[in-house]
C-alpha cells in the first residue's frame, strides 16, 4: 500500500511539474510536488511516506550543484565580500529577535517559546532546546519552526523573482559551464561519487550540521581547485533532484496545514510574513552601501532553509555559492554564537525566578 501511494505522489508530482513547466511557471519542480502531495493526503487521503533514501539524494544532488559553482573566482568573490555576509545575517537574526516579541504579544505565549520559535536557519538546534527548558511549549516551537517553510517557498520565490536581473549572466558573475554528461567520464563520476559518499557518512556520524548539502560541497571545492573541471547538473536530474526531495517537504506541508489553526495561526502567519518582508527591507537598505543585487541579499538574508532557497536562486540566475556562503555562515553563527547565547539567557532567566 505504501509502495502504492508513493509510485502515485510521485507520478502525479512529474505530471503537474511538466504542466507547470509548460505553463512557464516559475519553479515547476519545486512547486509541482507541493501541489501533488497535498492533492494526495488532503483530497485522496493517501498515507504518504516518501523513502529517507530518495529525499537524501535529492538533497545530495542539489549540494552537488552548490559546490559546482564554487570555482576559485568565486571563492575570491566571497572572500571580498565578507563583511556583507556578516552584517546581513546578524540583522536578519536581530529582526527576528524583534519579531519574539511581536509573536509572544499575539499568540500569548511565553518569552522562552517566542525566541525559539522564530530563530531561522537551526531548527534542530531550537526544537533540542525548547526540550530541554521546561517553560517552552515544544508544540508551538516545532509548528512555528516547522511552518516557516509553507511562507518560504510561497513568498521568497514571487519576491525574488520581482527583483531579479535578466542580466546577471552578462555582468561576469555566472559563466557559462557545461552540464556534467559532457565533462566528466564515468570513472571520474564514480570517483566524485564515492567520495561524496565516505565524506557524508564521516559528517553524519559526527553530526554535523546540513550534512548532506555540505558532504557533496566540500567534495566539489576540493575537485574544482584541484582539478579544474567545473561543470554544472544536466537539467533532468536537477529538476529529478528538486522532485524527489520536494515530496517530502509537500507531505509535511499537507499535515502542518492541518495544524494551523486559531489564534496561534494567525500570530504564526503574521510573524513570518513580518521576517522575510522585514528581511527585503534590511537588504533593501544595505543595498544602498553595498554592490551586491538586492536579489542575491534578499536569498541571502530569507529565511528559509538553504535547500529551498538554493533551488529559488537557481530559478532566478542568482549567485549560488555566494547565497550559499551566507546560510552556511548564519547556520554556524547560530549553533556557536546565538544558540549558546539563547540558552544562557533562558538560563538566567530560570535562575532569577527560582531566586
Amino acid at each position: 500500500m505504501i509502495y502504492r501511494n508513493n509510485f502515485i505522489v510521485f507520478v502525479l508530482s512529474f505530471f503537474i511539474s511538466i504542466l507547470l513547466y509548460s505553463s512557464h511557471v516559475l519553479l515547476p519542480f519545486m512547486f509541482g510536488p507541493i501541489i501533488a502531495s497535498i492533492i494526495c493526503v488532503k483530497v485522496f487521503k493517501l498515507d504518504i511516506k516518501w523513502p529517507f533514501l530518495l529525499s537524501e539524494l535529492g538533497i545530495v544532488l542539489l549540494g552537488v550543484q552548490i559546490g559546482s559553482t564554487f570555482t576559485k573566482n568565486v571563492v575570491m568573490d566571497i572572500k571580498d565580500n565578507w563583511l556583507s555576509i556578516i552584517v546581513v545575517s546578524i540583522s536578519i537574526l536581530l529582526i527576528a529577535l524583534v519579531m519574539a516579541f511581536i509573536f509572544k504579544k499575539i499568540a500569548r505565549i511565553n518569552t522562552e517559546t517566542a525566541i525559539l520559535s522564530v530563530i531561522p536557519g537551526a531548527l534542530t538546534q531550537m526544537l533540542v532546546m525548547a526540550e530541554q527548558d521546561k517553560r517552552a511549549n515544544l508544540l508551538v516551537v516545532s509548528l512555528t519552526q516547522t511552518s516557516r517553510i509553507i511562507f518560504v517557498v510561497v513568498l521568497v520565490p514571487f519576491i525574488s523573482y520581482f527583483f531579479h536581473d535578466d542580466n546577471m549572466h552578462a555582468n561576469g558573475k555566472l559563466t557559462k559551464v557545461l552540464p556534467l554528461s559532457q565533462v566528466l567520464n564515468m570513472g571520474q563520476i564514480v570517483i566524485l561519487a564515492i567520495a561524496i559518499f565516505i565524506v557524508y557518512l564521516i559528517m553524519s556520524k559526527i553530526k554535523f550540521p546540513t550534512f548532506q548539502l555540505l558532504a557533496p560541497l566540500i567534495v566539489l571545492i576540493v575537485w574544482n581547485f584541484s582539478t579544474g573541471l567545473t561543470f554544472t547538473l544536466d537539467h533532468w536530474l536537477l529538476n529529478m533532484a528538486q522532485l524527489i526531495y520536494m515530496i517530502r517537504i509537500g507531505v509535511q506541508i499537507a499535515h502542518l496545514l492541518s495544524d494551523l489553526k486559531g489564534r496561534l495561526a494567525i500570530a504564526i502567519t503574521i510573524q513570518n510574513i513580518m521576517l522575510i518582508i522585514g528581511a527585503l527591507i534590511m537588504v533593501y537598505v544595505i543595498h544602498f552601501f553595498d554592490n551586491n543585487p538586492i536579489n542575491e541579499l534578499f536569498l541571502g538574508a530569507a529565511p528559509g532553509g538553504v535547500n529551498q532557497i538554493v533551488l529559488v536562486a537557481l530559478a532566478t540566475g542568482a549567485d549560488v555559492a555566494m547565497i550559499t556562503s551566507y546560510h552556511i555562515f548564519r547556520i554556524f553563527f547560530i549553533l556557536f554564537i546565538i544558540a549558546p547565547g539563547i540558552n544562557y539567557f533562558l538560563k538566567f532567566r530560570s535562575n532569577k525566578r527560582e531566586d
